[in-house]
């Protein structure tokens, strides 16, 4: 059946993506203190290649403190003599990407009163630079290309669904709902991880479906797939697995040796620029500075097995997928609708049409693709990855999960008013439980101790209700208020509302039950985010805080950036004035009973003399 209302679709998908941008370029999260290690050095090393023309990033670290994820190399690393040198151990792709926006951000900030600051400057100016730094180099390098991503992705999904609804709820529960938000608000590779990989997969498939006979296929189509497929490892080291089986995917497309050559030419640029960083930085072009690494702990991690990767491990698998405070169907619960890809490629499997047989052979790569990075991950030593939103490690699997779900759902669907209106609720009412339940806990902030066994419950929604939230772009404009961070929460919740419920070709009666049945599918979805976690739930692997939720909750609202944020001192300080303030006691202990703090809650309640709330209200 057709369910496609051209001019009612456009809308839907305009609107989706307006409020999208207002999420994607909102909000900053950023904590100077505890700034993660995975920013930081990647940071130092676009400062270092454009105002020192090298990778060195000593002089970087003199000025802005010292960093985790850096390799302490000697002078000559071969022979292990001379003075040693700090380097990135990270991947170089995201430094290489920021190289052009830092230059410029080094010619705009003097115009503003913001000269290139040295070690004799003052912290003032230094934390200034950095942060404003990050926040350029995040933008433009990552938020506003992983933004282009969805738009290109919702357009991909069109050649398998004609559903707008379908279609949107899965960008939205890719984009939206998974850690791809939180790493997408952060200048390192786990997003763009996914938009490589996705890329090159989308495209090799496109020239399939385009194209049937394999002589027609395009050489600048091999050459971008090649392209996108190297670039997945030049942004992230694990992603090596990835690479290799996008290249075997290709070559099920790219038969003839001109088309071959060219996929290779541009895989290639990536593997040289990567060869020639670990040259310059590590003394061999095959050689990564993982066992150069500057931290004792990690670098004996990473010299274990093969650079860190051991044999898989169930408990890390059940942690990766499952944990509903960690894992990826855990954290967003549309992502399950994805492995209906792998019964109904059975199904395709009798399919005759040459569509058919595209998307048969489409799903089951990459579902062997994702597979073969679920085991690795699952086989990695530091699996867990220490602070983080979700699996991090699996940055590359929320599209195509999402593109499988919605080749699943178009085809149960079918022609059937009423299946479609099934697909749609489950569909809709899943994707708004991931927004949720991650696009709200990136937006806050986006890396997370393993404290947090229920980070929606535990951190995201009390700091928000208390008015601990982030730096957002209308701190540009003099707006410090937290009223535009709501704003931005608000763009949030109504994407997923939209994708969930835009009423495409609906009679009354259908779109009616496709709200009651998205209700109850959206609650469903939520309720393991707000459940109250188990003993089995926290799976602990730095020992550092790691099984402290007290101390968690007690931690963030005491460093918290901007200061400004912090409603408690000014509120306790008018508590104490001279005179009776019950009131003020009461409404005290109302947001240190939200935050969890639990005994200075009692403590203030009672300093209100047996007041009742209801007479404050």
């Amino acid at each position: 059946m057709s369910v496609s209302r051209k001019g009612s679709e456009t809308w839907a998908v305009r609107i989706f993506f307006a409020l999208t941008f207002i999420v994607f370029t909102g909000v900053f999260p950023y904590i100077a203190s505890i700034n993660n290690p995975n920013e930081n050095v990647r940071v130092y090393m676009t400062m270092a290649l454009v105002e020192k023309h090298t990778f060195k990033i000593d002089d970087i670290v003199a000025r802005h403190g010292w960093t985790n994820d850096m390799a302490k190399v000697p002078e000559n690393p071969k022979t292990m003599t001379g003075e040693p040198h700090l380097y990135s151990v990270k991947a170089p792709a995201v430094s290489y990407a920021g190289v052009p926006v830092y230059w410029a951000f080094t010619k705009l900030a003097p115009r503003f009163g913001h000269e290139l600051p040295t070690i004799a400057s003052s912290p003032e100016d230094k934390a200034w630079w950095l942060r404003n730094t990050i926040w350029a180099l995040r933008l433009f390098t990552i938020q506003l290309p992983c933004f282009v991503f969805l738009v290109w992705f919702e357009r991909y999904l069109r050649t398998v669904s004609q559903d707008v609804v379908l279609r949107l709820a899965a960008v939205a529960a890719a984009g939206l709902g998974t850690n791809y938000l939180a790493y997408a608000m952060m200048f390192a590779s786990h997003a763009p991880f996914a938009c490589a990989a996705f890329a090159s997969f989308g495209i090799i498939t496109g020239e399939r479906a385009r194209f049937p006979d394999w002589k027609q296929r395009r050489l600048s189509r091999a050459f971008l797939a090649g392209f996108f497929a190297g670039l997945a490892t030049l942004l992230e080291y694990h992603a090596l697995p990835v690479s290799v089986a996008l290249a075997a995917y290709a070559l099920t497309s790219f038969w003839r040796p001109t088309r071959l050559v060219t996929f290779g030419v541009g895989a290639s640029l990536n593997a040289l620029g990567l060869m020639y960083f670990q040259w310059k930085c590590f003394g061999s072009p095959l050689t990564p500075g993982h066992k150069f690494s500057e931290t004792e702990a990690f670098r004996n991690i990473l010299s274990t097995g093969l650079f860190g990767i051991s044999a898989p491990k169930m408990i890390a698998f059940e942690g990766i997928t499952i944990n509903v405070g960690f894992g990826f169907f855990g954290t967003s619960p549309f992502m399950w609708l994805g492995l209906l890809a792998l019964p109904l490629g059975v199904v395709w499997l009798r399919r005759d049409t040459k569509f058919g047989r595209n998307l048969r052979d489409a799903n089951l790569g990459w579902l062997l693709i994702m597979g073969l990075l679920f085991v690795t991950v699952s086989a990695a030593i530091n699996w867990r990855a220490g602070w983080a939103i979700g699996p991090r490690y699996l940055g590359a699997a929320p599209p195509f999960f999402a593109f499988g779900a919605v080749c699943a759902l178009e085809h149960v669907a079918g022609a059937s008013r009423g299946r479609r209106v099934l697909v749609r609720s489950v569909a809709g009412g899943l994707a708004a439980a991931s927004v949720l339940q991650s696009g709200l806990v990136s937006m806050v902030y986006n890396t997370l101790p393993e404290a947090f066994t229920r980070p929606l419950a535990q951190f995201a929604i009390p700091m928000a209700r208390v008015g601990f939230v982030p730096h957002h772009l209308g701190e540009l404009f003099g707006w410090d208020s937290p009223r535009f961070f709501y704003f931005v929460v608000g763009c949030l919740f109504l994407a997923g509302v939209l994708a969930a419920l835009w009423p495409q070709g609906d009679r009354v009666r259908e779109w009616a039950a496709r709200l009651v049945l998205t209700a109850a599918v959206f609650v469903v979805g939520i309720r393991p985010a707000l459940s109250a976690p188990g003993p089995d739930d926290m799976i602990c692997t730095t020992g550092n805080h790691c099984d402290d939720l007290d101390w968690g909750v007690r931690f963030f609202p005491s460093i918290w950036e901007p200061k400004e944020r912090d409603p408690l001192p000014a509120l306790r300080e008018k508590a104490q004035k001279p005179g009776d303030h019950p009131c003020m006691w009461l409404k005290l202990a109302r947001l240190e009973q939200i935050l969890g703090w639990k005994a200075e809650a009692e403590s203030d309640t009672a300093r209100a003399h047996g007041t009742s709330p209801s007479i404050c209200n």
